[in-house]
């Protein structure tokens, strides 16, 4: 292959080599292969560089770099290119596939298959990775120490609102658990620190909201979730079925629209005594404009003016670090005390919460 030298160095190759690293840092090595690939080929897939390499805004934060992986992931799972089908079905995490065969497959693909690859290119990322919810139990069980109250749970950046059945699913957090154990998706993540004090946990109300949600009843929909996530993550998969037919029992109430507005709304609602109204989200502010941002932060300012004891607020945010180095479990309490309310890092955490770990929410009360 013959490459221009100058596409060498574009931010395109360059984003596609440090989400590699990140992803050969995690372990993933199939993962981590794929995209060095993609930054040896690219140069000669000219519309795919140029959609990535003139796209408005930080790659990073728009998943730019997942949406074609996921476009990948999706081809192969459909069979339309038989040697991507062949690769993925048998690579684990760690397969790392030889460089050339890789080289010649990806540059195949990039070629005849631009348009489908293009549509995942458009389309919001969707990982709706329900081990998440094991940090959202531990802080609601870390809330409850001091005075156990019923929860009312809001999330924003649903997605499928597969996380929205949090209190449904069985959770190990080191040595403790909640939740239920016969329930088709038990949730363990490796937890390293200290475990969350056990006892119950009662979810009076759980409601979610999304720009563009996704409709568990509708099979792409569900396909596309599949896509999302990494080439030969299995045990991810089989969760990830076993929550659609829970959500397919027991269906979540996800809104359309705009987080801020929906939000504002859902605050404005009468809080009941003795239920403590919680706001969660995972990996979704990065996605967010600046304004939005702002935003949902004044509406929650607002609403914490009238917080107390009985009727508190809080907010549970699983997001990168600002330096993007990590992942951050955030817990913000308002209860009247203090108009600013009291954070804490509560854990930091894996993106996709293979691991935890675990600090607690000391000083916090």
């Amino acid at each position: 292959m013959n490459r221009p030298a100058p596409c060498a160095t574009g931010r395109a190759e360059a984003q596609l080599r440090i989400e590699a690293a990140k992803a050969r840092d995690f372990g993933k090595g199939f993962l981590a292969a794929i995209m060095t690939s993609l930054a040896r080929v690219l140069p000669d897939a000219p519309q795919m560089r140029q959609c990535i390499e003139r796209w408005p805004g930080d790659l990073a934060g728009a998943g730019v770099i997942f949406r074609l992986n996921a476009g990948l992931h999706a081809l192969a799972r459909s069979g339309k290119h038989g040697a991507l089908q062949r690769l993925y079905r048998t690579a684990t995490a760690e397969t790392c596939p030889e460089p050339e065969q890789l080289d010649r497959l990806l540059a195949d693909v990039l070629t005849h298959h631009t348009a489908e690859l293009m549509e995942w290119m458009a389309g919001p990322t969707q990982t709706n990775e329900v081990a998440r919810v094991a940090g959202f139990v531990a802080a609601l069980l870390e809330l409850n120490a001091p005075a156990a109250l019923s929860c009312e749970v809001l999330e924003l950046g649903s997605s499928a609102g597969l996380n929205l059945n949090l209190a449904r699913y069985g959770c190990v957090m080191g040595e403790t658990f909640s939740g239920d154990v016969h329930n088709p998706v038990q949730v363990a993540p490796r937890w390293h620190g200290l475990s969350p004090p056990p006892g119950p946990l009662v979810i009076e109300r759980a409601a979610g909201v999304d720009l563009s949600p996704l409709d568990i009843g509708n099979d792409a929909d569900c396909e596309r979730l599949h896509a999302y996530i990494w080439a030969g993550e299995r045990a991810r998969s089989v969760r990830l079925r076993a929550a659609i037919a829970v959500a397919r029992s027991h269906p979540p109430q996800v809104a359309t629209g705009l987080a801020s507005r929906w939000l504002a709304m859902q605050l404005a609602r009468p809080q009941r005594q003795g239920t403590r109204r919680v706001i969660v989200h995972s990996m979704v502010v990065q996605y967010m404009p600046q304004v939005e941002r702002a935003a949902v932060d004044a509406a929650l300012t607002f609403a914490a003016t009238a917080a107390t004891p009985s009727r508190p607020l809080a907010r549970i945010g699983m997001e990168w670090s600002a330096d993007r180095s990590t992942v951050e479990l955030r817990v913000t309490l308002w209860d009247g005390s203090s108009a600013a309310g009291r954070t804490v890092v509560a854990a930091h955490c894996h993106p996709y919460a293979e691991w935890f770990e675990w600090y607690g929410l000391k000083g916090i009360f």
